[in-house]
């Protein structure tokens, strides 16, 4: 898609931001014991994505390569970095991020990042992410969460999302659920999205997560020849997300997933990845 005199905001740039945040989830807040006994402070992942779109002719297809450290500094704080190149037709971007965990209590946790992105149509400016976490319940196995994602793009748009949700342990099983509200500025474009996903497994042998995602992406269409209007699209991600142990410290990853922003594109997609714990 080529952005010139039509369009200044595409609505490609809204699903990179669902994808950063999405990844951001997955990433596990400690890490257990290798079988020798020594704690394992660091994990490092490496993965490689792609993405084919249709129509193809349109939009083509999307590559993603990754890197990420995560280092469980003190048994409360956990922090990371990550860094991510993506190559599309509208061009080739580099996007950094930063963050952390941290338990301030034995009820309560928090979660925080930024990410920088350098100069394309999908990839933000800055972006700044907050969620609060409240264990309760008698066995602290029930989660609420409170959060908040600002996010400037290299134009006048910005976006301000709001979430709650809740999260279940129970034995091998979690299932979660949360609710997104998106202020797109400028025009004040409110749309909702909710996510659901069920993952099963155990730290140190497997995860598997499915994950659902739905709801509108909507924001204000910057026309230079023409009054701008509003774009409200609904949208639908599937993924399916496993992790698998090979070693005491070290194993693969991968994911499918299908997304499609109706009456726009669909797209299919598959990520590759591999991580050591020392």
């Amino acid at each position: 898609m080529q952005i010139g005199c039509i369009l200044k905001m595409p609505p490609l740039r809204h699903y990179i931001g669902i994808l950063v945040l999405s990844g951001f989830l997955l990433v596990p807040a400690s890490m257990e014991a290798a079988e020798n006994g020594a704690p394992l402070k660091n994990r490092i992942e490496l993965s490689a994505s792609h993405e084919y779109l249709s129509p193809f002719a349109e939009f083509g297809d999307w590559q993603t390569l990754s890197a990420a450290w995560y280092r469980k500094e003190r048994p409360d704080l956990t922090w990371f970095v990550q860094m991510q190149g993506f190559t599309r037709n509208e061009g080739t971007g580099l996007l950094g991020t930063i963050g952390a965990y941290k338990d301030w209590t034995d009820s309560f946790y928090t979660y925080s990042a930024f990410s920088a992105g350098t100069r394309t149509v999908f990839l933000p400016q800055v972006r700044y992410d907050q969620d609060f976490s409240f264990k309760m319940g008698k066995e602290k196995n029930i989660v609420w969460l409170v959060g908040g994602t600002y996010i400037q793009y290299f134009d006048e748009h910005r976006d301000y999302i709001l979430s709650t949700g809740l999260t279940i342990y129970m034995n091998k099983w979690i299932t979660e659920y949360r609710i997104f509200r998106n202020v797109s500025e400028p025009g004040w474009i409110e749309s909702f999205s909710h996510l659901v996903s069920i993952t099963y497994g155990e730290e140190g042998k497997n995860w598997t997560t499915a994950t659902a995602s739905y709801g509108k992406q909507a924001y204000l269409a910057i026309q230079q020849e023409a009054p701008s209007s509003s774009v409200k699209n609904n949208s639908l991600l599937l993924s399916l997300h496993h992790r698998k142990w090979l070693g005491s410290d070290w194993g693969v990853f991968g994911e499918l997933s299908y997304f499609n922003l109706y009456n726009t594109y669909q797209k299919g997609g598959l990520v590759l990845g591999v991580f050591k714990e020392f």
